[in-house]
């Protein structure tokens, strides 16, 4: 009796053990799925929507044009907010600021122009460390730089060309350009008057 009895006490002992194990591998769990789902709340909240009424952030497209001689090398910016979309055309190497106009935006307009940078896939891509330095790409034609940017510190920065290839923008290139050509209402006007004011064809 004393034999079974030991027995008996072995395996209540055992089995106690095991449901003790259990109960702590399943706290586990429910702490670590906690803590990915937290992180991935995290790394998922600053999406482009987010920025709508933030005026420290903006959205710019920098299109630099052919590696040539400094009298004929052009470059533009367009800068949105949720104030403002500017636009500025430099010429040579040095920022020689060709002209540059500004126009009012609110938050609403901000908003549906980030939503359409989302669908485009703005926020898509890749920073390898041998292409974060773009220069020397595409050199007879014209790259394109897409940055996020808050109070003046860069969030993200993507780059492409009209060369095709190599780049670290994985978004919808043509779509992405088309937005912000269409925050500035005298894009056109000012690249034509930019052409005849310097003689040469801009490249934006």
């Amino acid at each position: 009796m004393d034999m079974y009895g030991s027995g008996r006490g072995l395996r209540f002992f055992l089995g106690f053990l095991v449901v003790i194990l259990v109960l702590f591998l399943v706290i586990v769990l429910i702490v670590r799925g906690g803590g990915s789902d937290s992180k991935k709340v995290q790394e998922t909240k600053k999406t482009l929507m987010s920025y709508v009424d933030n005026p420290a952030v903006t959205v710019t497209q920098t299109v630099i044009g052919p590696v040539q001689a400094s009298q004929n090398h052009d470059q533009a910016t367009i800068t949105v907010s949720n104030s403002s979309s500017v636009m500025t055309i430099y010429k040579g190497y040095d920022g020689s600021v060709v002209d540059s106009k500004s126009y009012p935006m609110n938050q609403t307009s901000f908003g549906e122009f980030l939503k359409a940078l989302d669908r485009a896939g703005y926020t898509r891509g890749n920073t390898p460390e041998e292409l974060k330095d773009d220069r020397g790409f595409c050199p007879l034609g014209s790259r394109y730089i897409f940055t996020i940017s808050e109070g003046g510190n860069e969030l993200q920065r993507y780059w492409a060309t009209s060369c095709g290839g190599t780049r670290t923008y994985n978004g919808n290139l043509s779509l992405t350009r088309a937005l912000f050509k269409n925050q500035v209402p005298d894009y056109y006007t000012m690249v034509n008057n930019a052409n005849k004011n310097s003689g040469t064809v801009l490249s934006l």
